[in-house]
Protein backbone atom coordinates (compact mmCIF):
# COMPACT_ATOMS: atom_id res chain seq x y z
CA UNK A 1 0.00 0.00 0.00
CA UNK A 2 2.98 2.12 -0.28
CA UNK A 3 3.96 4.60 -3.04
CA UNK A 4 0.17 5.62 -4.11
CA UNK A 5 -1.71 8.27 -4.88
CA UNK A 6 -4.23 8.02 -2.29
CA UNK A 7 -2.93 10.92 0.01
CA UNK A 8 -3.26 13.32 -2.90
CA UNK A 9 -6.55 12.00 -4.14
CA UNK A 10 -8.36 12.49 -0.67
CA UNK A 11 -7.21 15.38 -0.13
CA UNK A 12 -8.42 16.76 -3.50
CA UNK A 13 -11.28 15.11 -2.36
CA UNK A 14 -11.45 17.21 0.77
CA UNK A 15 -10.75 20.16 -1.31
CA UNK A 16 -13.52 19.54 -3.65
CA UNK A 17 -15.81 19.44 -0.68
CA UNK A 18 -14.98 22.87 0.75
CA UNK A 19 -14.99 24.76 -2.75
CA UNK A 20 -18.87 22.80 -3.31
CA UNK A 21 -19.71 24.30 -0.21
CA UNK A 22 -18.60 27.53 -0.72
CA UNK A 23 -21.74 28.06 -2.86
CA UNK A 24 -24.89 27.23 -0.04
CA UNK A 25 -22.40 29.03 2.47
CA UNK A 26 -23.06 32.19 0.65
CA UNK A 27 -26.42 31.52 -0.03
CA UNK A 28 -26.00 30.83 -3.75
CA UNK A 29 -27.89 27.61 -3.63
CA UNK A 30 -26.44 24.38 -4.12
CA UNK A 31 -25.12 23.99 -7.73
CA UNK A 32 -22.03 25.13 -8.06
CA UNK A 33 -19.77 25.80 -10.92
CA UNK A 34 -18.65 22.58 -12.28
CA UNK A 35 -21.63 21.07 -11.56
CA UNK A 36 -22.69 23.38 -13.68
CA UNK A 37 -20.56 23.23 -16.90
CA UNK A 38 -21.19 19.13 -16.26
CA UNK A 39 -24.62 19.43 -16.78
CA UNK A 40 -25.35 18.26 -13.14
CA UNK A 41 -23.39 15.16 -13.54
CA UNK A 42 -19.99 16.40 -10.96
CA UNK A 43 -22.15 18.10 -8.08
CA UNK A 44 -18.62 19.10 -7.07
CA UNK A 45 -18.93 18.25 -2.76
CA UNK A 46 -20.98 15.57 -2.78
CA UNK A 47 -18.42 13.66 -5.58
CA UNK A 48 -15.87 14.44 -2.90
CA UNK A 49 -17.61 12.68 -0.60
CA UNK A 50 -18.31 9.65 -2.80
CA UNK A 51 -14.53 9.87 -3.95
CA UNK A 52 -13.93 9.13 0.37
CA UNK A 53 -16.51 6.19 0.54
CA UNK A 54 -15.16 4.53 -2.58
CA UNK A 55 -11.15 4.62 -1.44
CA UNK A 56 -12.75 3.67 2.42
CA UNK A 57 -14.13 0.80 0.94
CA UNK A 58 -10.78 -0.90 -0.45
CA UNK A 59 -8.67 0.21 2.68
CA UNK A 60 -11.35 -1.12 4.87
CA UNK A 61 -11.51 -4.10 3.69
CA UNK A 62 -8.43 -4.81 3.53
CA UNK A 63 -7.99 -3.28 7.34
CA UNK A 64 -10.70 -6.13 8.36
CA UNK A 65 -8.95 -8.54 6.74
CA UNK A 66 -5.64 -7.71 7.69
CA UNK A 67 -6.56 -7.68 11.70
CA UNK A 68 -6.37 -10.32 14.18
CA UNK A 69 -9.10 -9.46 16.25
CA UNK A 70 -12.27 -8.03 15.71
CA UNK A 71 -11.36 -5.46 18.73
CA UNK A 72 -8.71 -4.48 16.56
CA UNK A 73 -10.60 -3.78 13.48
CA UNK A 74 -13.00 -1.74 16.00
CA UNK A 75 -9.71 -0.21 17.82
CA UNK A 76 -8.36 1.50 14.25
CA UNK A 77 -11.53 2.45 13.38
CA UNK A 78 -12.21 3.99 16.37
CA UNK A 79 -8.66 5.88 16.28
CA UNK A 80 -8.78 7.01 13.05
CA UNK A 81 -12.29 8.75 13.51
CA UNK A 82 -13.10 9.45 17.29
CA UNK A 83 -9.81 11.93 18.31
CA UNK A 84 -9.83 13.86 15.52
CA UNK A 85 -13.67 14.38 15.88
CA UNK A 86 -13.49 14.64 19.65
CA UNK A 87 -10.82 18.25 19.15
CA UNK A 88 -12.77 19.50 16.66
CA UNK A 89 -15.81 19.48 18.81
CA UNK A 90 -13.52 21.10 21.16
CA UNK A 91 -12.31 23.29 18.84
CA UNK A 92 -15.64 25.08 17.29
CA UNK A 93 -17.63 24.75 21.05
CA UNK A 94 -14.23 26.80 22.36
CA UNK A 95 -12.53 28.79 19.84
CA UNK A 96 -14.73 29.06 16.83
CA UNK A 97 -18.22 30.11 18.76
CA UNK A 98 -16.26 32.55 20.89
CA UNK A 99 -15.00 34.40 17.59
CA UNK A 100 -18.76 34.11 15.89
CA UNK A 101 -20.90 34.48 18.90
CA UNK A 102 -22.79 37.60 18.88
CA UNK A 103 -24.10 36.81 22.60
CA UNK A 104 -21.88 38.29 25.44
CA UNK A 105 -18.54 35.86 26.44
CA UNK A 106 -20.30 35.38 29.56
CA UNK A 107 -23.96 34.51 28.29
CA UNK A 108 -22.69 32.33 25.32
CA UNK A 109 -20.69 29.85 28.26
CA UNK A 110 -23.51 29.95 30.81
CA UNK A 111 -25.84 28.41 28.02
CA UNK A 112 -26.83 25.04 28.00
CA UNK A 113 -27.28 25.01 24.09
CA UNK A 114 -23.24 25.36 24.30
CA UNK A 115 -22.39 22.42 25.95
CA UNK A 116 -25.09 20.61 24.06
CA UNK A 117 -23.15 20.43 21.50
CA UNK A 118 -20.68 18.00 22.63
CA UNK A 119 -23.24 15.18 21.53
CA UNK A 120 -21.88 15.83 17.91
CA UNK A 121 -18.77 13.40 19.64
CA UNK A 122 -21.50 10.38 19.67
CA UNK A 123 -21.33 10.64 15.81
CA UNK A 124 -25.33 9.36 15.11
CA UNK A 125 -28.06 11.93 15.37
CA UNK A 126 -30.03 13.64 16.90
CA UNK A 127 -27.79 16.29 17.69
CA UNK A 128 -27.50 20.25 17.83
CA UNK A 129 -25.65 21.92 15.21
CA UNK A 130 -25.64 25.08 16.34
CA UNK A 131 -24.31 27.23 19.39
CA UNK A 132 -25.82 30.31 20.97
CA UNK A 133 -25.51 33.62 18.98
CA UNK A 134 -23.27 31.83 16.24
CA UNK A 135 -23.98 32.27 12.48
CA UNK A 136 -27.07 33.31 13.22
CA UNK A 137 -26.14 36.71 10.58
CA UNK A 138 -25.54 34.68 7.53
CA UNK A 139 -26.96 32.35 4.88
CA UNK A 140 -26.43 28.76 6.79
CA UNK A 141 -26.39 28.88 10.52
CA UNK A 142 -25.69 25.56 10.87
CA UNK A 143 -21.76 25.01 12.41
CA UNK A 144 -20.56 21.91 10.99
CA UNK A 145 -22.69 20.42 7.61
CA UNK A 146 -19.54 18.18 7.04
CA UNK A 147 -19.98 15.86 9.82
CA UNK A 148 -23.15 14.51 9.55
CA UNK A 149 -21.00 11.77 6.54
CA UNK A 150 -19.40 10.47 9.29
CA UNK A 151 -22.63 8.68 10.69
CA UNK A 152 -22.38 6.89 7.08
CA UNK A 153 -19.04 6.18 7.12
CA UNK A 154 -19.19 3.99 11.17
CA UNK A 155 -22.21 2.51 9.83
CA UNK A 156 -20.56 1.08 6.74
CA UNK A 157 -17.67 -0.42 8.98
CA UNK A 158 -20.41 -1.53 10.86
CA UNK A 159 -22.37 -3.70 8.07
CA UNK A 160 -18.88 -4.93 6.84
CA UNK A 161 -17.97 -6.26 9.90
CA UNK A 162 -21.63 -8.04 10.52
CA UNK A 163 -21.16 -9.47 7.50
CA UNK A 164 -17.75 -10.97 8.44
CA UNK A 165 -19.17 -12.24 11.95
CA UNK A 166 -22.12 -14.40 10.14
CA UNK A 167 -20.66 -14.99 6.97
CA UNK A 168 -16.78 -15.03 7.44
CA UNK A 169 -15.77 -16.99 4.88
CA UNK A 170 -17.97 -16.06 1.91
CA UNK A 171 -17.80 -12.60 2.87
CA UNK A 172 -17.39 -11.42 -0.58
CA UNK A 173 -20.02 -12.95 -1.89
CA UNK A 174 -22.32 -11.87 0.75
CA UNK A 175 -20.67 -8.52 -0.42
CA UNK A 176 -21.77 -8.90 -3.68
CA UNK A 177 -24.84 -10.29 -3.22
CA UNK A 178 -25.54 -7.00 -1.53
CA UNK A 179 -24.06 -4.87 -4.30
CA UNK A 180 -26.30 -6.85 -6.62
CA UNK A 181 -29.52 -6.14 -4.31
CA UNK A 182 -29.55 -2.57 -4.06
CA UNK A 183 -27.82 -1.81 -6.75
CA UNK A 184 -29.92 -4.17 -9.49
CA UNK A 185 -33.22 -2.50 -7.96
CA UNK A 186 -31.64 1.09 -8.07
CA UNK A 187 -34.33 1.88 -10.79
CA UNK A 188 -37.04 0.97 -7.92
CA UNK A 189 -36.02 3.21 -5.17
CA UNK A 190 -34.05 5.93 -6.26
CA UNK A 191 -36.81 8.43 -7.28
CA UNK A 192 -38.87 7.53 -4.17
CA UNK A 193 -36.44 7.71 -1.70
CA UNK A 194 -34.60 10.54 -3.32
CA UNK A 195 -37.43 12.73 -2.84
CA UNK A 196 -39.06 11.21 0.76
CA UNK A 197 -36.81 11.56 3.85
CA UNK A 198 -37.09 7.31 4.97
CA UNK A 199 -35.33 7.12 8.38
CA UNK A 200 -34.17 4.60 9.83
CA UNK A 201 -34.96 3.66 13.50
CA UNK A 202 -32.33 3.50 16.31
CA UNK A 203 -29.51 5.11 14.04
CA UNK A 204 -32.00 7.76 12.29
CA UNK A 205 -30.03 7.90 9.05
CA UNK A 206 -31.77 8.58 5.75
CA UNK A 207 -31.90 5.21 4.07
CA UNK A 208 -31.46 7.09 0.38
CA UNK A 209 -27.88 8.79 1.59
CA UNK A 210 -27.01 4.80 3.42
CA UNK A 211 -27.68 3.21 0.17
CA UNK A 212 -25.96 6.17 -2.07
CA UNK A 213 -23.00 6.50 -0.11
CA UNK A 214 -23.27 2.57 0.90
CA UNK A 215 -23.09 1.79 -2.82
CA UNK A 216 -19.29 3.64 -3.28
CA UNK A 217 -18.10 1.77 -0.03
CA UNK A 218 -19.36 -1.60 -1.35
CA UNK A 219 -18.00 -1.72 -4.80
CA UNK A 220 -14.40 -0.34 -3.38
CA UNK A 221 -14.63 -3.21 -0.60
CA UNK A 222 -15.68 -5.22 -3.78
CA UNK A 223 -12.89 -4.19 -5.35
CA UNK A 224 -10.43 -5.59 -2.59
CA UNK A 225 -12.27 -8.96 -1.78
CA UNK A 226 -12.31 -9.82 -5.56
CA UNK A 227 -8.82 -8.29 -6.43
CA UNK A 228 -7.50 -11.16 -7.85
CA UNK A 229 -10.42 -11.44 -10.42
CA UNK A 230 -11.14 -7.69 -10.55
CA UNK A 231 -7.88 -6.17 -11.38
CA UNK A 232 -7.60 -2.78 -11.76
CA UNK A 233 -6.84 -1.87 -15.27
CA UNK A 234 -6.51 0.44 -17.59
CA UNK A 235 -8.46 -0.34 -20.04
CA UNK A 236 -11.47 -1.28 -17.85
CA UNK A 237 -11.42 2.04 -16.34
CA UNK A 238 -11.57 3.73 -20.10
CA UNK A 239 -13.90 1.06 -20.72
CA UNK A 240 -16.38 2.46 -17.66
CA UNK A 241 -15.64 5.75 -18.20
CA UNK A 242 -17.04 5.69 -22.00
CA UNK A 243 -20.13 3.97 -20.29
CA UNK A 244 -20.56 7.15 -17.78
CA UNK A 245 -19.97 9.21 -20.96
CA UNK A 246 -22.39 7.15 -23.07
CA UNK A 247 -25.10 7.09 -20.08
CA UNK A 248 -24.85 11.22 -19.87
CA UNK A 249 -25.11 11.56 -23.84
CA UNK A 250 -28.39 8.63 -23.47
CA UNK A 251 -30.09 10.29 -21.26
CA UNK A 252 -29.34 14.10 -20.69
CA UNK A 253 -28.57 14.62 -24.33
CA UNK A 254 -31.39 12.66 -26.33
CA UNK A 255 -33.25 11.64 -23.40
CA UNK A 256 -33.78 8.37 -24.41
CA UNK A 257 -32.97 6.92 -20.88
CA UNK A 258 -33.93 8.60 -17.45
CA UNK A 259 -31.56 11.23 -15.79
CA UNK A 260 -31.13 8.70 -12.92
CA UNK A 261 -29.19 6.43 -15.18
CA UNK A 262 -26.01 8.74 -15.07
CA UNK A 263 -25.80 8.06 -11.30
CA UNK A 264 -26.31 4.41 -11.69
CA UNK A 265 -23.68 3.64 -13.64
CA UNK A 266 -21.31 6.31 -11.44
CA UNK A 267 -21.14 3.81 -8.86
CA UNK A 268 -19.50 1.26 -11.23
CA UNK A 269 -17.15 4.09 -12.88
CA UNK A 270 -16.06 6.51 -9.92
CA UNK A 271 -14.69 3.45 -7.23
CA UNK A 272 -13.01 1.96 -10.16
CA UNK A 273 -10.89 5.05 -11.86
CA UNK A 274 -10.46 6.31 -8.20
CA UNK A 275 -8.73 3.24 -7.06
CA UNK A 276 -6.85 2.84 -10.69
CA UNK A 277 -5.41 6.03 -10.40
CA UNK A 278 -4.42 5.49 -6.89
CA UNK A 279 -2.38 2.37 -7.40
CA UNK A 280 -0.63 4.01 -10.12
CA UNK A 281 3.35 5.41 -9.57
CA UNK A 282 3.17 8.82 -7.57
CA UNK A 283 2.59 11.63 -9.67
CA UNK A 284 4.30 14.04 -6.56
CA UNK A 285 6.55 11.75 -4.36
CA UNK A 286 7.13 14.23 -2.10
CA UNK A 287 2.89 14.64 -0.93
CA UNK A 288 2.87 11.85 0.98
CA UNK A 289 5.57 13.55 3.33
CA UNK A 290 3.40 16.19 4.09
CA UNK A 291 0.76 13.70 5.73
CA UNK A 292 -2.31 13.20 5.21
CA UNK A 293 -4.87 16.24 5.40
CA UNK A 294 -7.53 14.99 4.04
CA UNK A 295 -9.57 14.70 7.56
CA UNK A 296 -8.81 17.59 8.62
CA UNK A 297 -9.27 19.04 5.99
CA UNK A 298 -12.90 17.66 6.19
CA UNK A 299 -14.00 18.31 9.45
CA UNK A 300 -11.90 22.01 9.79
CA UNK A 301 -13.22 23.65 6.49
CA UNK A 302 -16.94 24.12 7.33
CA UNK A 303 -16.69 26.22 10.51
CA UNK A 304 -13.77 28.14 8.89
CA UNK A 305 -16.22 28.76 5.77
CA UNK A 306 -18.58 30.20 8.21
CA UNK A 307 -16.08 32.07 9.40
CA UNK A 308 -15.07 33.70 6.57
CA UNK A 309 -18.73 34.41 5.47
CA UNK A 310 -19.40 35.98 9.07
CA UNK A 311 -16.49 38.65 8.46
CA UNK A 312 -16.47 38.63 4.71
CA UNK A 313 -19.63 38.14 3.03
CA UNK A 314 -20.81 41.98 3.03
CA UNK A 315 -17.12 43.28 1.43
CA UNK A 316 -17.63 41.91 -1.61
CA UNK A 317 -16.22 38.35 -0.99
CA UNK A 318 -16.90 36.25 -4.44
CA UNK A 319 -17.30 32.33 -4.58
CA UNK A 320 -13.64 32.18 -5.41
CA UNK A 321 -12.33 34.29 -2.36
CA UNK A 322 -14.75 32.46 -0.41
CA UNK A 323 -12.61 29.34 -1.70
CA UNK A 324 -9.05 30.77 -1.39
CA UNK A 325 -9.52 32.08 2.22
CA UNK A 326 -10.91 29.51 3.79
CA UNK A 327 -8.72 26.96 2.37
CA UNK A 328 -5.58 29.15 3.53
CA UNK A 329 -7.29 29.01 6.71
CA UNK A 330 -7.66 25.49 7.13
CA UNK A 331 -4.68 23.84 5.87
CA UNK A 332 -2.67 24.96 8.93
CA UNK A 333 -5.39 23.52 11.46
CA UNK A 334 -5.25 20.16 9.01
CA UNK A 335 -1.83 19.87 9.34
CA UNK A 336 -2.10 20.00 13.26
CA UNK A 337 -4.89 17.69 13.65
CA UNK A 338 -2.43 15.24 11.35
CA UNK A 339 0.80 16.07 13.20
CA UNK A 340 -0.19 16.06 16.99
CA UNK A 341 -3.56 14.03 16.93
CA UNK A 342 -4.52 11.61 14.44
CA UNK A 343 -0.89 10.54 13.50
CA UNK A 344 0.19 9.84 17.31
CA UNK A 345 -3.45 8.36 17.81
CA UNK A 346 -2.63 6.04 14.71
CA UNK A 347 0.60 5.09 16.52
CA UNK A 348 -2.19 3.17 19.02
CA UNK A 349 -3.56 1.17 16.75
CA UNK A 350 -1.51 -2.38 17.44
CA UNK A 351 -1.50 -1.88 21.33
CA UNK A 352 -4.85 -4.55 21.93
CA UNK A 353 -3.61 -8.36 22.43
CA UNK A 354 -3.95 -10.43 19.22
CA UNK A 355 -4.87 -14.09 19.96
CA UNK A 356 -6.02 -15.21 16.30
CA UNK A 357 -5.74 -13.87 12.46
CA UNK A 358 -9.22 -12.96 10.91
CA UNK A 359 -9.03 -15.03 7.82
CA UNK A 360 -11.63 -15.17 4.74
CA UNK A 361 -11.23 -17.80 1.87
CA UNK A 362 -10.26 -15.28 -0.17
CA UNK A 363 -7.19 -14.48 2.07
CA UNK A 364 -5.84 -17.81 2.47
Amino acid sequence: MHANNFHLIRFIAAVMVIYGHSYPLMGLGNLDYIQELSAGTFPTAHMGVCIFFSISGYLIAKSLLDSRTLMSYCWKRFLRIMPGLVVVVLFTIFVVGPIATNLPLSDYFSSNATFQYLKVMKIFPAYPDTLPGVFQDIPATNVNGSLWTLAYEVTCYMLLLGFFIILRKYLGYAVLLLFAGVWGSYFLWHDTLLQTHFPLRIIHLNLFDLFNFGLYFVVGSLLYLFRQWLPLKGWIAVVLFLAFVLSYFLSSTLGWLPLSVIGWVRYLFLPYFILYIGFKPPVWRNFEKIGDLSYGLYIYAYPVQQLVATFFLGEGLSVMGMFFISLVGVLPLAWMSWKFIEEPSLRLKNKLSRPYQLQTEQTK
